[in-house]
């Protein structure tokens, strides 16, 4: 049974020339498990918030199931920072959480104002709600006293899990998630794997992360702005799927330019009998213009333009069903290494946050060349880690040196480097005129478009933002890399690009991040923030 459906949907923004996306038809059915994936700033959030009729097409139509329930997960989370996680889960149900409210005060009430309060909250079925409650959280790993904090104080990965307890408590018909493994470390990953082989409810996700999409979805909708195509199949079997069809188009084309080369040599050499026989047939003997019926060069002369006008049929029927191989960029970095064998040295590093112990006497020795993946949970100190490494958190115990001939280039996940105003090409670039082409180049690997380098990186997607703030850094020409979730809102060719980029990087590079296959192309050596005593190799 389908629950939504849209029909040749299409959308632009008041700000673009042209069409965001067009023609786009698919449907939801009460099964689905669909991965919605395609490059930064394609609209695949836009088309979403279409879907959840947030805003409405430019054409096309939208079906929705009578009184759908859509649950949906936005990729920048905006809860209610003074909010307790519980108080924030119960006003999902806004008369439920008046009600609790009362009850958690009956002191204040007659006996007949209690009696009147416990029977309306087991009416509006107060207790199962309450049981939905401790059921969802404790399966989404949260105690008592996470619930009881302020939301503020909560990682990016426990807001997403906490937004996610909502979602289920209102009992959804359909879930749209938004790129929820932003901001999840690599045990919440592994658990929203898990989470989605085993609900019930349909779902489209946005992601980037190969591991959801090979797990969980068992379909993959690529959506580009000529509309969506479907494969049905996870991301593995979308990736080789894409990849047969475009041999098989390049092998129709190679086939079709075989026909046209021998139509086109028919044709010559038809031209060219026509023109030599002419005084030597037909009965009229020299004829210019071929009046005679009975003119041999006359009818070759025909069959050539016939056969002139087949080749240019063949020819556009051959572009227009010409494949479209995007280039593969590449670029190289010059000889980054720093001459000191050892770059960075740090001992007893601490750092209180009030009376949070954030990091307690961490002690790193960081190799020229060498590239460090940081990992473990959300909250164990891998951002303010890298914070005080690079300078933008001074106050700390302990000692850190850096080798004198370091030139720090600073990823920051929150884009707190960038200068919003500036458009990309002078952000990356420097204003430099001779670094302009190795930026280009570099942009172009990163997937952004000629037609973005000159617009204000205010009007850039996050995505496309990410992409700008790497882009920065690696034009630097900095000999260390310091990277906090270098991949978080990269698109998947994005991602496989930065990857191949770091891995020919020859400087020494740190990184934090939730990526598996990141750290499974690119790390030396893998350090485990929730054990610093657990140093290994990949």
């Amino acid at each position: 049974m389908q629950i939504i459906r849209a029909d040749n949907i299409s959308f632009r923004y008041d700000t673009q020339s042209g069409m965001l996306f067009e023609n786009v038809s698919f449907a939801v059915h009460e099964h689905s498990r669909i991965g919605l994936i395609g490059k930064n700033g394609c609209g695949k959030s836009t088309l979403l918030d279409i879907l959840r009729k947030k805003i409405n097409p430019d054409e096309g139509v939208l079906y929705h199931k009578p009184e759908l329930s859509i649950g949906y997960l936005p990729q920048e989370l905006d809860l209610p920072p003074a909010n307790s996680g519980l108080s924030f889960l119960w006003n999902s149900n806004p008369t439920l959480a008046i009600l609790k409210q009362k009850i958690d005060h009956l002191e204040n009430f007659t006996p007949e104002q209690v009696s009147s309060i416990l029977s309306e909250y087991e009416r509006n079925r107060g207790y199962a709600f309450e049981v939905a409650i401790e059921k969802i959280t404790t399966r989404f790993g949260f105690d008592h006293d996470m619930l009881t904090r302020k939301i503020l104080s909560l990682s990016g990965g426990e807001q997403t899990r906490l937004a996610l307890c909502r979602i289920l408590l209102k009992e959804p018909d359909v879930m749209l998630l938004d790129e929820p493994t932003n901001h999840l470390d690599i045990k919440a990953m592994d658990w929203l794997e898990n989470f989605l082989n085993e609900i019930p409810i349909p779902y489209i996700i946005i992601s980037h992360d190969r591991h959801i999409l090979d797990a969980c979805v068992t379909s993959i909708l690529e959506l580009t702005n000529e509309g969506v195509v479907h494969y049905s199949g996870n991301y593995s079997f979308y990736k080789q799927e894409k990849e047969r069809k475009l041999h098989q188009k390049v092998h129709i084309y190679d086939e079709q330019k075989k026909k046209i080369k021998k139509l086109k040599i028919a044709t010559r050499k038809r031209t060219q009998w026509a023109h030599s026989h002419q005084p030597e047939t037909g009965s009229e003997g020299y004829a210019p213009v071929y009046e005679c019926v009975s003119n041999l060069a006359k009818n070759a002369m025909r069959q050539a333009k016939n056969l002139q006008r087949r080749t240019e049929r063949q020819i556009e029927e051959a572009e227009a069903e010409k494949p479209f191989i995007e280039k593969k960029r590449y670029f190289h970095f010059e000889n980054l290494q720093v001459k000191s064998k050892q770059v960075l040295k740090v001992e007893n590093l601490s750092k209180i946050f009030g009376s949070n112990h954030v990091l307690q006497n961490i002690n790193l020795h960081l190799m020229t060349g060498e590239c460090v993946a940081i990992i473990g949970k959300n909250g164990s100190g891998k951002t303010t880690l890298l914070k005080i490494l690079t300078g933008h958190l001074n106050e700390y115990q302990g000692e850190m040196s850096w080798s004198p001939q370091v030139e720090i280039g600073y990823y920051s996940q929150d884009h707190e480097n960038l200068n919003f105003d500036n458009t990309v090409m002078e952000e990356v670039a420097y204003g430099d005129k001779q670094k302009q082409t190795f930026a280009r180049t570099v942009l172009g690997c990163l997937h952004i478009s000629e037609q973005l380098i000159h617009n204000p990186i205010k009007t850039l997607s996050i995505g496309e933002r990410s992409k700008v703030a790497l882009a920065k850094i690696i034009v630097s020409g900095a000999n260390v890399l310091v990277l906090d979730e270098p991949t978080n809102h990269l698109e998947i060719a994005a991602r496989e690009a930065l990857e191949d980029a770091l891995e020919s990087y020859t400087g020494t590079i740190i990184f934090a991040t939730h990526d598996r296959f990141l750290i499974e192309k690119i790390a030396d050596r893998v350090i485990n923030m929730d054990n610093m005593r657990k140093e290994f190799s990949v």
